[in-house]
């Protein structure tokens, strides 16, 4: 699971990053049986004992290290049987203005969008409006290959169509207010990165698609079905579309790790204050209108609690008539199988692993883009199933390196055929800065070894026989090679 999370996350979500998403691997081939999502009767009748629930402040222990490290700040939720077990929040929403997360802080959630934006597609075609084995064609007409791409493509990350992360236009329009009719003209442009149903590469790309198809299809803007179909009835009042310029009440203000000798913009010293060495900084906005169906809501956390206690229930939809959970990902936890999405994009990270089998479920949300969601959200379903915590993580120690000692890190390495990531110094620290992202910071962790906060990973930097930096390995087993000693520019 770990090297799962590293291989996907290295590959879209390194990016900043924007979006990221269900950990499905990159161009790896579909699943031939693909998992159908079947409650065991007994297990709903009557639920296999667990023990005794855990005390609240085990689980306060537990993520006590993470917040002192400044590895997380939001709220936590988990459930057994319908009975939370914790529910808080902690950290600031605001570290300027000294406001702290509550229960009604919003958080971006990223690509938690796409289980709703999957839902709202699976209410439509239980409306009879739609079908999955729909071609996309019928919605977008004269799209290259689309009378050989289906919705379920585009529900599964099969479609071939790349995710707008990776074409090369996306500098340019990252910035822009971009809606459906000119993303579609920009894909129109792109090859296919497979034929249709042959392989599976995350595509965000496809859940904008599925919004736009929700739109044409229902007749109202997509938040607006969402709001007919799932907020309200569900009771989620505090849930909504995400934007960088609308003023939204209780908003979490989103931080990205940082160094706390560096300004948030640009190289350069500055004096340490008390809110600088918390080493984190304001995270950089951009246009989100292109990320409508894939990455655009903000929400709760006992909001996200009503959207799981619904699908639980089959308040919407019974899970177990579909071939596949759409717009989730299947994992499995010590034997135990789990339904999972997780997101991130600048200043924001979020996560839902529901165990349907055993009604459990643990939500994170957090405003610093920091990785620690994983191993936290672990460590919470190791203890509600009865289990010992593991071990707190232990500190960030970084070990100073002058700037001439990492100019030879600098360059370009190459993640996939056409996902890159740079590398580049400033100051006595060195940043990476994945697709369509921005440069966070590396902390050094002994000789060509580094630990990145942002997806809570080590990399080390392998030589050749001379010395030279040849590649990255990444968590330890995903080689990126080389392929220039230029990287793009500090933006």
């Amino acid at each position: 699971m770990r090297r799962l999370f590293a291989l996907v996350t290295l590959a879209l979500i390194l990016s900043s990053t924007l979006s990221a998403q269900e950990s499905t691997p990159a161009q790896q081939p579909p699943p031939q049986n693909p998992y159908q999502y079947q409650p065991n009767p007994d297990q709903e009748e009557r639920p296999a004992p667990l023990g005794q629930p855990p005390p609240v402040d085990q689980i306060d222990r537990f993520v006590q290290p993470y917040l002192q490290m400044g590895d997380f700040s939001g709220c936590i939720l988990v459930a057994r049987y319908a009975r939370i077990l914790a529910r808080k929040c902690y950290g600031g929403a605001n570290y300027e203005l000294r406001v702290v997360n509550t229960m009604t802080t919003r958080f971006h959630i990223a690509s938690v969008t796409k289980t709703f934006t999957a839902a709202a597609i699976v209410i439509l075609e239980q409306q009879g409006k739609l079908h999955i084995s729909d071609s996309l064609s019928r919605y977008i007409p004269n799209f290259p290959s689309g009378d050989k791409i289906t919705i379920r493509d585009l529900l599964e990350h099969t479609s071939g169509i790349p995710s707008y992360y990776d074409v090369p236009e996306y500098e340019a329009i990252k910035n822009k207010p971009i809606h459906f009719d000119e993303l579609i003209a920009i894909m129109r442009k792109q090859p296919l990165q497979f034929a249709p149903g042959t392989k599976s590469s995350y595509s965000d790309t496809g859940y904008a698609f599925l919004a736009y198809i929700i739109e044409q299809v229902s007749g109202v803007p997509y938040e607006e079905f969402l709001s007919r179909e799932i907020f309200t009835p569900f009771g989620m009042k505090h849930t909504g579309t995400f934007s960088d310029t609308t003023l939204i009440p209780e908003r979490a203000s989103g931080y990205q790790p940082w160094v706390s000798d560096m300004s948030g913009d640009l190289p350069g010293r500055i004096t340490p204050t008390p809110i600088s060495r918390l080493g984190l900084r304001n995270a950089p906005a951009y246009d989100k209108n292109i990320i409508t169906g894939s990455g655009s809501l903000y929400s709760t956390i006992d909001d996200l609690y009503l959207f799981y206690q619904g699908i639980q229930s089959k308040r919407l939809f019974d899970m177990s008539t579909l071939e596949y959970p759409y717009g989730w990902g299947v994992r499995e936890f010590k034997g135990r199988k789990f339904l999972e999405q997780n997101g991130r994009d600048p200043g924001y990270v979020a996560r839902i692993n529901a165990f349907m089998d055993y009604n459990v479920v643990v939500i994170v949300l957090s405003n610093v883009e920091v990785g620690a969601d994983g191993p936290i959200a672990e460590g919470l379903e190791t203890i509600a199933f009865g289990g010992e915590p593991p071990l707190p993580p232990p500190p960030h120690i970084s070990n100073p390196v002058t700037a001439a000692a990492l100019k030879i890190y600098e360059g370009r390495y190459q993640i996939a055929p056409n996902s890159f990531m740079d590398v580049r110094v400033a100051g006595d620290h060195l940043f990476l800065r994945g697709p369509g992202g921005s440069y966070l910071p590396l902390e050094p962790t002994g000789r060509d070894a580094f630990f990145y906060r942002q997806l809570y990973v080590s990399m080390t930097f392998l030589r050749d026989a001379d010395g030279r930096v040849e590649s990255i390995l990444w968590g330890g087993d995903f080689s990126c090679k080389k392929i220039s000693s230029q990287p793009m520019p500090w933006n």
